[in-house]
């Protein structure tokens, strides 16, 4: 297979291209780096279920196993790209700054957006106020704030693992194959599924005290993943660069726990871990992420 077979999806439409012979190379090449993508990935869900199940203290130790295994999109990406001769020409690892600022300040924006929406939602759906619960009051409260930041970072060089395999590779493929739209529900979908050892053993975001376990927390986490993933594909598009949604995810997950602790009592939160999923993920991810759907569609019919 060439060398060229894939390009950049920023600068490629199958849907609107005129010559067939492009459409066919795209197509097949696409679904093959997808079906690589696919199979490594979840050989690695396999392995840390396997891993998961044959411990003691599950919960523990399942959640460092999780971390681990996070890394997997990323070994599934570099292993389809080479498997496939694509490589990572086409620049998407390089942080592009220039011209793409606002790409950026949206990374950062909308996942604060996210996280004190979902705090507010949960507040409400707990009836509860909304206050700041560290002691020593504001000046408590702004360290807090400093270190959630600075835990940013961290946490962006883990989600890389995933962004580097979601956004470097499997959103772009599918959209070669299923359009703009197509990509983030299947994606999404993915995405969510791939969660499920976390899901199942570590109870992640959910918890495991609640009706129809782990099936009902599955759907409720391809529906948070499915517009959280058009909220992080739109900055990926509009910057070239995988790097601005390495940042956006770095920034939910740091954010989703930590305002949360900021504004909520630790008991309440542990006590009502359901309800927290709902409110303070599952919301926020519909909220923002439906507008950046609309955008990233609109986007998707220019090119």
């Amino acid at each position: 297979m060439s060398n060229h077979s894939f390009q950049n999806t920023d600068k490629i439409n199958i849907s609107s291209a005129n010559d067939k012979e492009n459409e066919k190379t795209y197509k097949p090449a696409a679904l093959k780096s997808i079906g690589i993508f696919l199979i490594v990935i979840f050989l690695f869900d396999l392995l840390e279920c396997f891993a998961c199940a044959r411990l003691e203290d599950q919960e523990a130790t399942a959640y460092v196993i999780y971390h681990v295994f996070l890394f997997s999109p990323l070994i599934g990406c570099v292993v389809a790209r080479l498997v496939t001769r694509e490589g990572f020409r086409d620049g998407i690892l390089w942080p592009r700054f220039s011209g793409n600022v606002r790409a950026y300040v949206l990374a950062i924006i909308l996942p604060l957006l996210a996280g004190l929406l979902g705090a507010a939602t949960c507040a409400m759906a707990l009836h509860t106020g909304l206050t700041i619960k560290p002691e020593g009051g504001l000046r408590m409260a702004c360290l807090s704030l400093l270190l959630l930041f600075a835990q940013v970072y961290y946490v962006a060089f883990i989600t890389a693992g995933e962004e580097l395999g979601w956004r470097a590779l499997l959103y772009d493929k599918l959209e070669i194959l299923l359009g703009t739209n197509g990509s983030v529900i299947i994606g999404g979908i993915i995405w969510g599924v791939w969660h499920f050892p976390a899901l199942y053993y570590d109870g992640l975001n959910f918890g495991k005290d609640y009706p129809g376990f782990p099936i009902v927390g599955i759907l409720l986490m391809c529906i948070s993943t499915i517009f959280m993933g058009a909220a992080l594909q739109l900055v990926r598009k509009m910057s070239g660069s995988v790097i601005p949604a390495c940042i956006f995810h770095g920034v939910v997950d740091s954010v989703y726990g930590g305002l949360l602790s900021l504004f909520l009592d630790a008991e309440l939160v542990r006590g009502h871990q359901f309800i927290i999923g709902i409110c303070g993920l599952l919301v926020p991810a519909v909220i923002i992420g439906l507008p950046c759907w609309i955008l990233l569609a609109r986007r998707g019919k220019k090119c």
